[in-house]
């Protein structure tokens, strides 16, 4: 026998062979029985239930007692059948109301429809996204490549820049409809509603791509149910997630003290987040993914042309999903990966000359008195949004004049605006004791010299002794060029002018008084940490936000850091009263100007100091400062006065 034929030599098989045939045979007859077996089993069970009804109808005609109490049990039937379908009904309509959610929907033609020329401030962005509206007004060349179109744009800047405009502007230039909706529009009180409100939009904004040829389905703060689902964001101590009181607190402290925000915090404390699945953030990645998925009616469709041969035709509409969020950082990555939310779009406060088109635009939308400085108002708002501008121009200031008697806005007008967004609501106390007066006095004039000295990158541009919100008296300032990357030394200066305040308090008053603790000091403190965070006080091997989160306190490094941050500290607040002293006469001259119009603007703010600066001498009166008039004190100097035109212009 060969070791390489199974066949013997004499042509006759193995016996293992017919072994193995044999166990063959005996399976196949195994279940061709069991066949037979189930085809008399579905025979039986579909004859079944016409012997059942034959011989319940052959019962109820012999016998009248069988067809009564027959009567008596279909009507059980039937009241028990109404009862569970009433019980159902009710929940169906519960879920439909509790699932209906409030959207916003905009077609092409509509007074509410805006397009890319309405847009201003962002010309780099705006050229961008008419790249991404060429691709879904004619997405034929793009197919006929091989290219699949994008399914998600997520638009992420900070509140106010005008990513749910921008959405609405690509939608009016592109000519297709519109569909948007509120992130927490999606929380439910019950498990399961917020599926249905996703199942809903997606299903609305299919509907109209199919009208209109295509569809923008917007989202707005989708992190508030796209947020991650797990602790899949960093390592947090513990697992532990992100303190946003803490965040907001040295956001808010490093806005006064920079007039920005610092990029880097949020980072600095991120942390594993805690939460759940959810369900509405599981459908809406369903339907993303499913996006060439064929609907009902389109496989319906295409049975219907296979059953006659004809060709299948290429789907002719899309929907493009967007989403807004603040926090780009919180989102599940299962959202930002390629084939969703895979274009990211960041929108930014304008620059100066966004800043300009943005005022130059709704400053032709009001009637005005011909005089705005419009160089003035950029110079001011570093830093502010297109919604801080549109609302100082369009809202606060219109507001001001219709309060004065007026049908038009003057410069003063959005002046006073612009300060009650940034310090709050003029609120002056009446019959204020001058000893108070003279406080709060010295106290402000501390925070102004010490920025026109140390701070030669910022500018004045108002100080003021009258309470605003709960500011007894606020310096405002902005800087000169609008920054992006930061030295760590403008936050060591920035810890200087604020420290100057309570000095100046000390120096002038003779001991300390409130008020420091709840704003400056706060300031201090945040932006302390933030340069340890730097490395400003030796090399950061661990982080001290991270330390301050996990609530420990206790530690060789940690002790270390403290007595350098303790020392700066004391150093630092010496080092500002001896300057303060060295400038003791332009302190008392910004006083004394205070005390006398309680509010001063950045212009008269450096005539002052720089008066009382000339050769040193005995310090300035009242009488010889360059002071504003008495009715409009809010006019800076060197810009047209705002008197009363006779007759307004419109801004167009």
């Amino acid at each position: 026998m060969s070791l390489v034929d199974p066949i013997q030599d004499n042509g006759t098989e193995p016996e293992h062979g017919a072994e193995y045939e044999g166990r063959l045979a005996r399976a196949r007859a195994k279940r061709l029985r069991k066949r037979k077996a189930f085809a008399v089993w579905r025979f039986v069970r579909r004859l079944l239930p016409w012997l059942i009804v034959l011989g319940v109808g052959s019962a109820a005609f012999l016998s009248r007692e069988f067809l009564n109490g027959m009567l008596v049990a279909a009507q059980f039937a039937a009241r028990l059948l109404f009862a569970v379908m009433f019980i159902l009904i009710q929940f169906v309509a519960l879920f439909w109301f509790l699932a209906k959610s409030k959207t916003e929907v905009i077609l092409p033609g509509d007074a509410k429809a805006i397009d890319l020329d309405d847009y201003k401030g962002q010309p780099k962005l705006v050229e961008l996204v008419r790249q991404w509206i060429r691709l879904l007004v004619d997405r034929e060349k793009f197919t006929d490549m091989g290219g699949n179109y994008i399914n998600g744009i997520l638009l992420y800047g900070p509140p106010g820049t005008g990513k749910t405009y921008l959405a609405k502007a690509m939608a009016g230039e592109a000519d297709v409809a519109f569909i948007s909706i509120e992130g927490s529009g999606f929380r439910a009180m019950f498990i399961g509603i917020d599926v249905l409100k996703m199942i809903q939009f997606t299903n609305k904004a299919k509907k109209l791509a199919r009208e209109w040829g295509a569809c923008v389905a917007y989202i707005d703060e989708i992190d508030a149910v796209g947020a991650s689902r797990g602790s899949v964001m960093g390592g947090g101590p513990e697992g532990m997630g992100t303190d946003h009181r803490l965040i907001g607190a040295i956001n808010r402290a490093t806005l006064k003290a920079t007039g920005y925000v610092y990029p880097h915090v949020e980072q600095m404390f991120m942390g594993g987040g805690m939460g759940g699945g959810s369900g509405a953030l599981t459908r809406l990645l369903v339907a993303m993914d499913g996006m060439e998925e064929p609907t009902n009616i389109e496989k319906f469709r295409n049975k219907f042309l296979k059953l006659f041969k004809r060709p299948i035709p290429a789907r002719d509409w899309h929907v493009l999903y967007m989403g807004a969020t603040n926090r780009p950082d919180v989102l599940d990555p299962a959202l930002t990966r390629p084939g969703r939310f895979d274009r990211l779009l960041e929108v930014s406060p304008p620059d100066k000359a966004g800043r300009r088109e943005i005022i130059n635009y709704y400053l032709q939308k009001v009637k005005h008195d011909g005089k705005i400085d419009v160089e003035a108002i950029v110079n001011d708002t570093n830093g502010y949004t297109p919604a801080q501008l549109m609302s100082a121009i369009t809202k606060g200031s219109i507001r001001i004049a219709v309060f004065d008697d007026r049908n038009y806005i003057k410069q003063s007008d959005i002046d006073r605006a612009l300060l009650e967004q940034s310090g709050g609501m003029e609120n002056p106390i009446e019959e204020l004791p001058e000893e108070q007066r003279r406080q709060i006095a010295y106290h402000e004039a501390g925070h102004a010299v010490s920025i026109y000295y140390l701070a030669p990158n910022r500018r004045l541009t108002r100080a003021t002794i009258v309470r605003h919100g709960s500011a007894l008296g606020m310096v405002q300032s902005v800087d000169v060029d609008q920054q992006y990357a930061i030295p760590l030394s403008d936050f060591v200066t920035n810890i200087r002018i604020s420290m100057a305040g309570q000095a100046a308090t000390k120096l002038f008053m003779g001991e300390l008084w409130t008020g420091a603790a709840g704003s400056d000091y706060k300031r201090v403190r945040g932006m302390l940490w933030m340069l340890a965070g730097e490395g400003y006080f030796g090399p950061p091997v661990t982080d001290p936000t991270r330390t301050l989160l996990a609530g420990s306190y206790e530690g060789e490094m940690f002790d270390r850091l403290w007595v350098r941050i303790e020392e700066f500290w004391t150093e630092t607040e010496a080092e500002v009263e001896a300057f303060l002293t060295e400038h003791k006469i332009q302190v008392e001259a910004v006083t004394r100007a205070l005390l006398e119009h309680e509010t001063l603007m950045g212009e008269e703010l450096r005539q002052i100091i720089e008066i009382a600066s000339t050769d040193g001498k005995a310090r300035p009166t009242v009488s010889e400062l360059p002071l504003p008039d008495e009715e409009d004190f809010r006019k800076p100097v060197g810009r047209a006065a705002a008197e009363p035109a006779p007759d307004p212009t419109p801004g167009d």
